[in-house]
């Protein structure tokens, strides 16, 4: 049995001279060190300075306090920031709603205080995730930026805004080797303009080449529109795996650019998509989709970003993409719906595991539409499926109230898909989906996969017992194990999943 230390050999850390405490504060940061600095009067000079690692500033009066703060103390207590934020409000001179142009009225912008961005950079080498909006007119009031920028070893994730030309130098210069980068140009006005501007994506593409750790490339294009008449030589970069496309330009060959991709996102206009990679994606992630004008090419998950607003085009793309796996919003009262629901096995023979987050469209409901759904569900192979139920209107809504059989049927949902579905293994159920959040220690987000439905999962996993099939509860943990198999492994794998998944 232990036996509690006495005093005479425990640890007394008050005890400790400055130096041991300050090099056990150096590994400690945001609330661990403010936790270390409460505990006593002792360890709050050594640990307080360590507490703003993560930084985000929206406001001038916020960056003139930051400023102060930061470059405080021997060493500055920029040295332990680790994330530093700038949103474009902490420039503005006058916003829109002072505007005296009320029918189209802006923001107006001043960089005066570019100069304190400058200092905060140069003081902040430990920097691992940089995030800068209206990068072009701060780079142009303080070039100091670009060169503290440049200069930094440690950045993995690296997030410019509104960029021009004058960026060029910090990524040829650049002494980092980030993981994550996002750039985005400044808005193009002229035919001019976009030309230039097409030409800086070429050349940025060019000095990207020698960053073999990039990862994943987050391309906002949005600004910039596509003329029909260039076109940008494509520069390969094997190194890549993901990319996030914001207004996708044909000028650029994905193929041809990204030859070793698995993962592409497109945010807005994926209607412009028409070719596909050269090798199967592990995740294709789409806002409209567009029928591929090759042959058929797997894709191990498809992710909708929004309904899709013309389902037989869907259905298409589905048979096309031939998926392991489908996230996706969707509605499951409507009959034009429920027939896509019957539909959807037969376009997508491999489809195994689905993440779906349900709504409902019709104001009033006739009894049973519930259970309708349900039998929708009767022709799938799935062996996992996490759902968003939709739930009953409160008494103020302006939908009428559903049937009682419907609530109940809604309240046992996993039992009733597990009753109509004899493949299924796992399910995952959740009555609301889950606020959006954000850990500010989580830069990787590309790291994961996307997930269009997170809420706070039920999960069950199906036993066969002597009186037929059960659901047995487990915990969120294995849940997310479940989750990840899913995700990672092939098919087989999957169709196979007792056999090769042990919780």
């Amino acid at each position: 049995m232990l036996q509690p230390a006495s005093k005479s050999t425990s640890l007394d850390l008050a005890s400790l001279n400055g130096d041991v405490l300050s090099e056990i504060a150096s590994y400690v940061r945001g609330h661990d060190a403010l936790n270390l600095a409460l505990t006593a009067r002792r360890f709050h000079d050594f640990a307080i300075h360590r507490v703003a690692s993560v930084v985000v500033c929206r406001t001038r009066t916020q960056l003139a306090r930051l400023h102060t703060h930061l470059l405080a103390g021997v060493p500055k207590r920029a040295v332990y920031l680790r994330s530093l934020t700038i949103y474009a409000p902490t420039f503005i001179e006058r916003p829109w709603q002072e505007d005296p142009n009320w029918i189209f009225p802006k923001n107006t912008y001043e960089y005066s205080n570019a100069s304190m961005v400058g200092d905060i950079l140069q003081a902040a080498p430990n920097l691992t995730h940089v995030y800068i909006e209206h990068t072009a007119p701060l780079l142009q009031h303080d070039p100091r930026i670009g060169l503290a920028l440049a200069s930094m070893t440690r950045i993995a994730r690296l997030e410019l805004c509104d960029i021009d030309s004058n960026i060029l130098p910090v990524f040829t210069n650049l002494r980092s080797h980030p993981r994550v980068l996002h750039i985005s140009p400044v808005k193009a006005e002229t035919n001019t303009d976009v030309a230039r501007l097409l030409d800086l994506v070429r050349d940025i593409i060019v000095t990207l080449s020698p960053l073999r750790e990039l990862h994943a490339l987050d391309l906002d294009l949005k600004g910039v529109p596509a003329p029909q008449e260039t076109r940008i030589v494509p520069t390969p970069l094997p190194q890549l795996r993901q990319l996030s496309v914001h207004w996708w330009h044909p000028q650029l060959d994905v193929a041809k650019t990204f030859p070793n991709l698995e993962v592409f996102e497109q945010h807005i206009n994926s209607v412009q998509l028409r070719k596909s990679p050269q090798q199967p994606l592990r995740r294709l992630s789409v806002t409209e989709l567009q029928t591929f004008e090759t042959a058929k090419h797997p894709v191990h998950l498809l992710h909708l970003r929004r309904y899709p607003r013309e389902l037989r085009a869907f259905r298409r793309t589905v048979y096309e993409t031939s998926p392991v796996g489908i996230s996706m919003h969707c509605f499951i009262d409507t009959p034009v719906w429920l027939k896509y629901w019957h539909q959807l096995p037969r376009a997508a023979p491999r489809l195994r595991f689905m993440d779906i987050h349900c709504h409902t469209w019709e104001r009033q409901h006739q009894p049973g539409w519930v259970d309708k759904f349900i039998q929708t569900l009767r022709r799938y192979s799935l062996v996992c499926l996490r759902i968003v139920a939709p739930q009953p209107p409160t008494a103020d809504a302006l939908d009428a109230p559903w049937h009682e059989d419907d609530v109940q049927t809604l309240a046992e949902l996993p039992d009733r898909i597990m009753q109509a579905m004899p493949s299924l293994r796992y399910i995952a159920w959740a009555a609301k989906r889950r606020a959006p959040g954000w850990h500010m220690d989580d830069y990787a987000w590309y790291e994961d996969a996307y997930d269009c439905a997170p809420a706070d999962y039920t999960w069950y996993r199906v036993e066969k017992t002597e009186g037929g099939r059960t659901l047995h509860a487990i915990p969120a943990g294995q849940g997310e194990r479940v989750r990840r198999f899913l995700l990672d492994s092939e098919l087989d794998q999957i169709t196979s999943i007792d056999k090769h998944l042990r919780l």
